[in-house]
């Protein structure tokens, strides 16, 4: 429409100023403050476990087949995309509106979510519609500084306001582990929005990565059945007898690293291009156990555009054709990962 109007200087003056007569104001906090990654990003330093491939001479656990024969028992592998899985916001830190969080449990947050703290929220962060499946865990991850946000069990008010079950903040530059609970200032100071005290953007599948062939990282994934009271690093705390319903003393721990035999032969089997890929971070740099699940499952990033744009690439049941129980039992390992901690007392939590 300008383009039509361009010879008449005078004219186009006028149209423009009507024009913006005409548009409403639209406040600042309302504005998305989006902030992609940058090709081959990837979250923590280069040395930190989850960075850090399975050695060549890794020590296998002594009761790597007992605990294989356990979580295959849970079924074939899974990759949580759409739903159950991890909800993750790119986004500038510095232009977005800062707001409390408020603990659905009085007192229990962790660093960064403090009553007296703000957390940076872009407006477009969570749509209200979101059903509790795609919306448990929410991280808000600035890819330029590195930081990130994490909550389990967000969501606003109509009033503007954000609660959360727990909420954590995350520097993507360190390690993703923290210190274990027993010796932490106070517990829920090493604690997560899930219950191993993981980073949520820890061991997450990348829309990204995928599309580019390589994952450069361990993976996160849950079981039905895992030990309770607990757990090995890069867990920092443990899985509850009292969220889990009932103590279990068999199973991995929250911690534990499972691999995937180096040796086989992924390229001459029948999985989509994107579960090779997937695969081939399971030979390489293995999984991590990091939650309790209704199934044997991998996580995805699953944020609105994601789940668009995982369409073609990868789908949730990929994996299942060959990662089938009997598959788990020969062809993973658990590594040994040194004697279990003991879980964060009740009387903490």
């Amino acid at each position: 429409m300008l383009r039509q109007i361009l010879p008449a200087v005078a004219l186009m003056g006028v149209a423009l100023t009507a024009a913006c007569a005409q548009t409403p104001e639209i406040p600042l906090s309302a504005l998305p403050v989006a902030s992609e990654p940058a090709p081959g990003w990837r979250p923590f330093a280069p040395d930190s476990p989850w960075n850090t491939k399975v050695a060549a001479d890794a020590q296998i656990d002594p009761n790597s087949d007992i605990l294989l024969a356990d979580l295959g028992k849970s079924g074939p592998f899974y990759v949580n995309i759409a739903d159950w899985s991890v909800l993750v916001k790119y986004f500038d830190s510095a232009k977005a509106p800062k707001r409390t969080v408020r603990p659905l449990y009085a007192g229990r947050h962790g660093p960064g979510f403090g009553p007296l703290e703000q957390v940076p929220i872009p407006a477009d962060a969570l749509d209200p519609e979101t059903p509790a499946s795609q919306s448990t865990y929410l991280t808000l991850v600035d890819p330029v500084r590195n930081l990130a946000w994490d909550m389990r069990q967000s969501g606003q008010s109509p009033d503007g306001s954000w609660h959360a079950g727990f909420g954590a903040a995350v520097d993507l530059s360190g390690t993703g582990v923290s210190i274990p609970w027993m010796k932490a200032e106070r517990g829920d100071l090493s604690a997560g929005a899930r219950p191993s005290g993981v980073p949520l953007m820890a061991g997450l599948i990348r829309v990204d990565d995928v599309k580019a062939g390589r994952i450069d990282h361990a993976l996160a994934f849950a079981t039905p059945l895992p030990m309770t009271g607990r757990f090995v690093p890069p867990a920092s705390t443990d899985l509850s007898a009292e969220a889990h319903g009932s103590k279990r003393y068999a199973g991995l721990p929250m911690g534990a690293r499972i691999q995937l035999n180096p040796a086989y032969d992924i390229d001459n089997t029948l999985l989509s291009p994107g579960a090779r890929v997937v695969a081939r971070a399971l030979q390489e740099y293995g999984a991590i156990l990091v939650d309790e699940a209704g199934a044997n499952v991998l996580y995805a990033e699953s944020g609105p555009e994601q789940v668009a744009a995982w369409e073609g690439v990868l789908a949730p049941g990929d994996l299942q054709m060959l990662l089938t129980p009997e598959f788990i039992a020969l062809n993973f390992r658990v590594i040994e990962s040194g004697e279990p901690l003991p879980g964060i007392p009740s009387a903490y939590n």
